[in-house]
């Protein structure tokens, strides 16, 4: 058996995504539209899904329920070549199912149920998987915010314990819950190695209203290197040694931006265990986004690396 090279951390769902629809919809008792469709989603197996298709050894630890649903996940990862050995299931929690809302210009609305697994991954179901990381180079949590038993102690002890183990630490999110601030999270972003906001998240956090001031305050709580995600407008890269924007592809049709922060987090991931420089990571990132947004839902089965490799190097010649 390979081993894999990263573990991914979060949620898997399956997503029941509607595009497009307005308001108008509660005003009928029944509307045509052009697409419903059924795939999987959830921060974490998003992610898994786009390292897998990169041709990346992946596992992904996350709860699923006894139930259809967490079968038809199941099946679908194992297709993919995802490592499912660290997937704990639990026949008293039923899997997450999401209602994407999809508006005409691509963005898109969530409808989840609280008591399902999403909301319901937890510090013992991570105790297996903590044990055997031979292998794993890095670990991604997707995402800070998202699972509710993981508050910030829980978050400061599992990333405390990975980089006893000297581990890269690589952390998304989601916009905050409860009125957290940065410096609330202090204890927990210390760990941090790479951190992947994107604009709206990071100034609820911070406080601060330009990428710049994001990234600083973020390293100034411990983060290592953060970018900042800008959808049309690319990202914001900012370490110790570096600040710059990299620009998105400019020709790209968006129809969909369900799951493209994810796949640019994992195609940014797959950068960093291909030892790119950091600069081709969110080239790379970037591109595998703008292709992301040209399909409904998280589809990484478009991800084809020759054209995200067409793409990148057009924003090379940009920058």
């Amino acid at each position: 058996m390979t081993l894999s090279q990263i573990l991914i951390i979060g949620g898997a769902v399956a997503d029941i995504s509607l595009c497009p629809v307005d308001d108008s919809i509660f005003s009928r008792h029944s509307t045509p539209i052009d697409s419903i469709s059924m795939s999987t989603g959830g921060d974490a197996l998003n992610e898994a899904m786009v390292l897998a298709r990169l041709g990346d050894n992946v596992r992904l630890a996350t709860l699923l329920g006894q139930d259809a649903v967490g079968d038809f996940i199941q099946k679908q990862c194992h297709a993919a070549g995802i490592d499912t050995s660290a997937i704990v299931r639990d026949k008293h929690t039923p899997t997450s199912v999401n209602a994407v809302l999809v508006d005409p210009d691509g963005e898109r609305r969530f409808v989840t149920a609280k008591n399902s697994s999403l909301r319901r991954l937890a510090p013992e179901h991570l105790c297996a998987t903590l044990e055997r990381l031979e292998g794993v180079e890095i670990v991604s949590f997707a995402s800070i915010f998202v699972s509710p038993c993981f508050g910030i102690p829980e978050m400061e002890s599992l990333f405390r314990q990975l980089k006893e183990r000297h581990l890269l630490v690589c952390a998304d999110m989601t916009s905050r819950k409860n009125g957290e601030t940065a410096n609330d999270l202090r204890p927990v972003l210390q760990h941090v190695d790479f951190l992947f906001p994107n604009l709206e998240e990071g100034r609820l956090l911070t406080g601060r209203h330009t990428p710049e001031g994001v990234a600083d305050t973020l390293m100034d709580c411990g983060v290592q290197h953060v970018i900042v995600k800008l959808g049309k407008d690319g990202c914001y890269l900012r370490d110790s040694m570096r600040s710059t924007y990299i620009p998105a592809y400019p020709h790209s049709q968006c129809v969909d931006t369900t799951g493209a922060g994810d796949t640019f987090t994992g195609a940014f991931l797959h950068g960093l265990l291909r030892g790119m420089p950091l600069t081709d990571c969110a080239r790379f990132a970037n591109a595998a986004a703008s292709i992301c947004v040209e399909h409904p839902s998280c589809a990484s089965h478009f991800l084809q690396p020759k054209e995200i490799h067409r793409r990148e190097l057009l924003l090379r010649q940009l920058s």
